[in-house]
């Protein structure tokens, strides 16, 4: 899994280990503001992205959105800085883009919170269906 922030691809995972590390950082849960993030997006379809984006950014201020990509990123990378990531969420401006690769990170968490349902769900095993 990857997020695309401001032109450079991260490698991201969700593990205990980044769970902790935001726990840590700011006394948050990781998955608890994951789910704040996609359920904020999907109950606000209906309004204008500003709106919806001024919601997003209402969950957590700019430098726990930092800690929670970061601790994300650093579960596959260790070398990466916080300030790097800081610097990349700052660049990306607070304004929908039609550019993928310069989205405001509101919106690349709530996309994080998505690929990690996703992947959850895919490796969740199937009950085999009685025959």
């Amino acid at each position: 899994m990857d997020i695309n922030l401001y032109y450079k691809t991260y490698p991201v995972k969700m593990s205990l280990g980044a769970m902790k590390q935001f726990n840590n950082d700011t006394g948050l849960d990781l998955w608890c503001t994951l789910l704040k993030f996609r359920e904020c997006f999907f109950l606000s379809i209906e309004e204008p992205i500003q709106t919806r984006l001024s919601r997003l950014n209402g969950i957590v201020d700019f430098h726990t959105g930092a800690k929670l990509i970061h601790a994300l990123v650093k579960a596959e990378d260790k070398g990466v800085p916080l300030s790097e990531i800081e610097d990349a969420m700052f660049r990306c401006g607070w304004n929908f883009s039609e550019d993928d690769q310069s989205q405001p990170w509101p919106l690349l968490v709530v996309k994080l919170a998505n690929d990690i349902d996703s992947e959850f769900e895919q490796s969740t095993p199937k009950k085999k269906a009685d025959t």
